[in-house]
């Protein structure tokens, strides 16, 4: 049975989620709440300040593999019709939040790498990582290929200024 395949078969327990990321199959447990107060702010800020929403638990297929982002910025109905996965039509952003537990380094390094590169390979313009690691908020843009040729960084809680097609800032202070 083919990777994507065995993915597609799987089952997993309420509230885990399952990737395919880096040709490895990523089952993880569900967040904390300091984890869902970053993406209820996100949420908050892409509908206050751009009228699109953040839809969360889709799996977008990327060339690279198939991910579960936090939140993917699209305009309100983009996924109406679509299957629980799809291609990444309409999406203008992903945001990625990493786990704040000390113990999920592995984790936060897919966020870091292969799922930022993945992104990019599907050409989604933005790509807003949140790590909690390293206290620090990241703007990926410009996608071209396998990776993002921009990116600015904000340590937490200062402002992050989001380029084009958002150009906006995102306050990070309760993160």
């Amino acid at each position: 049975m083919a990777m994507r395949e065995a993915f597609a078969a799987l089952d997993v327990m309420p509230g885990f989620r399952a990737e395919l990321v880096g040709g490895e199959i990523i089952v993880s447990p569900p967040p904390d709440g300091q984890h869902e107060t970053i993406v209820v702010a996100v949420d908050d800020w892409v509908r206050d300040v751009h009228g699109l929403r953040l839809h969360r638990n889709l799996t977008l297929i990327s060339p690279e593999g198939e991910y579960v982002p936090d939140g993917i910025a699209a305009p309100k109905g983009a996924f109406a019709g679509r299957d629980w996965h799809s291609k990444p039509d309409g999406v203008v952003m992903v945001l990625e939040v990493t786990s704040g537990r000390r113990g999920e380094r592995k984790a936060a390094e897919r966020d870091r790498g292969p799922k930022r590169r993945g992104y990019a390979a599907a050409d989604i313009p933005l790509y807003l990582l949140i790590d909690r690691l390293d206290g620090k908020a990241t703007i990926f843009s410009e996608p071209r290929g396998d990776d993002y040729t921009h990116s600015a960084s904000a340590v937490l809680g200062d402002d992050l200024t989001i380029p084009a097609p958002f150009e906006g800032v995102l306050p990070t202070g309760g993160f």
